[in-house]
Parts: C-alpha cells; structure tokens; sequence
C-alpha cells in the first residue's frame, strides 16, 4: 500500500481499496489488476505512482494503526505495496516508473532491494539535477521532470485558502505564495541541461524529460496557454540540445523558430500564448537583445 495524493477519484469506483477517502489516499494494489487488463495494449511502461506519502493517513487507518503497533514501520508498509505490486506489473511485460520518493524519500522508502534496476525507472521531479544524479549513479534509469525547471502549472498562486502571507502590506510572499514558483518562462525550460553534473555513463542512463501540468489551477479554458509554447521549447531543446555547434545557447535563433511555431499553431486553432509582437515576424531577427 502507499499513500498517493493524486487517486482519490478511486475512491468513487474502488471505495474498499482507499483509505482517508477525501482526506488522504491510500489505494491498494487490487486495482492494478483492472487497469493492467484493461490496457493491454503494446505499452512497455506502466506508471506506479508512490510520490508523496502522507503518513497521518496511515495513522488514521485502522488496519494499517494494528500494522504499526505490532512493530511495523511505514517504509515496511510501502514495501508491501512495492513488492506486491511491481512483480504483478512486470509479469506484463511492462518496465515500471515510480516516482523518486520510493527511493529517495527522507522519511519512508523502499528497500532498494526491491526495486531492481533493471525493470525499474525512477521519475524524478525534485531538487533539479542533484536527484537526477542520486538516481543515475545508483543505477536506475532516470526521466527528469525537475519542478524547478519542467512544471508548467507554477507561478499562479496557492490553491488553498487562509494564506496568512498576503495579510499585510509589503514584500511579496515567497515565489509567490506558489510552493514551487516562480512561473517557469520557456528560457528556463530551454536553458535546462538533463544530463547535467553527469558523467558520460550515468547521461545515457537518462532516458528523458516530461513537463508537468498538474490541475489544481488548471483546466480546458486555459491548457493552451500554459501547455504552449513552453511544451515546444522543451521538445526542441531536448531532441536538438540547446546549443550551436560552438556550444552556445542558440536564444536567438530559437526565439525566431518558436515565435513563427506559435502563429501558426494559432492559425490552426490553437491558443499558444504570444512570444513576441506579430511585427518581430516580419522583421526578423530585428527583436533579438543585440538589436536593442
């Protein structure tokens, strides 16, 4: 078992498997079963989740309470949810992708013995490339989606209410009142090296990069916008590099390509937001910071 913040809609269809339902979440691994036949498929990965335990709702579980009182620790219990669920993944023919917590969480995770590197991939999302080179150099193939750089829902605001930083008039609150702002501009998401500090063995063991867009401040009247054209920057950047064959950061050239990329993604019906002013269009080259 393993506490997930982002399945409580399983509560709905599977209310026997959640504990803390609407208030943490605790799915077991019986619906595993389900999603595994239902997707069939030619799919090599499946996605097992365990990011951010909350261990107060095991502790309001009483099953997982008796659990604990006999001696059980909470990284046991999320062993029992890996070591139940991983073999049942693989014996699908799937690779399985956990989030970094499983192993680099400080106060529960797995025993690594239980995550052999070989049918096992670790997302990781924070610290930048300091996680990514923990994962790598323990051997584990690693997709980068460091929130510092790759999670494009940052910047707008904290979700929840009650924030007692903007009661008073003065400095701003912290990233603004964002937990991980500031808003991630498509420089940052094109300036970031995945394989950065890494040497040449443990880069090939990065296998990729994914943006983020989670929901909490975001839905279909805005997913244009935040997705594009920040989602290009990181496409290019990571199928191309982002540099010149003299090493340097191609800004420039790239800020020409995308803005072009955005107006015509706009003259077919999508809403990327603006890079630059229509006129740079028709005067290449002349918006570029040497030119100002």
């Amino acid at each position: 078992m393993v506490v997930l913040w982002h399945t409580g809609s399983w509560a709905e269809a599977y209310p026997e498997i959640v504990a803390c339902a609407n208030m943490f979440w605790l799915p077991s691994g019986t619906a595993w079963e389900d999603r595994l036949a239902s997707e069939p498929g030619t799919e090599n990965f499946y996605h097992g989740g365990a990011d951010e335990i909350v261990p107060g709702c095991w502790k309001a579980d009483p099953s997982i309470q008796k659990f604990l009182s006999d001696g059980g620790t909470l990284s046991q219990l999320l062993d029992i949810f890996i070591n139940s669920t991983l073999p049942y993944i693989t014996s699908h023919n799937r690779t399985v992708v956990y989030w970094e917590d499983v192993l680099l969480d400080a106060t529960v995770k797995a025993d690594p013995s239980l995550l052999p590197t070989g049918s096992t991939i670790l997302q990781t999302w924070n610290n930048g490339p300091n996680n990514t080179k923990l994962i790598v150099s323990a051997g584990y193939r690693a997709i980068v989606s460091s929130s510092e750089f790759y999670y494009l829902d940052c910047g707008h605001g904290d979700f929840l209410g009650n924030d007692s930083s903007y009661e008073t008039l003065g400095p701003v609150p912290k990233n603004g009142g964002s937990w991980c702002g500031p808003f991630k501009t498509w420089q940052t998401i094109y300036d970031y090296d995945i394989t950065y500090g890494l040497n040449g063995q443990e880069a090939k063991l990065v296998i990729g990069g994914e943006v983020a867009l989670w929901s909490e401040q975001a839905d279909s009247t805005v997913l244009d916008a935040r997705l594009w054209l920040r989602t290009s920057a990181m496409a290019e950047t990571l199928w191309s590099g982002n540099k010149d064959e003299s090493g340097k950061k191609r800004y420039a050239e790239a800020t020409d390509r995308l803005n072009e990329w955005r107006y015509r993604m706009v003259s077919r019906g999508i809403a990327a937001e603006p890079l630059q002013p229509l006129w740079c269009i028709s005067h290449p080259g002349m918006c570029n910071s040497n030119y100002i």
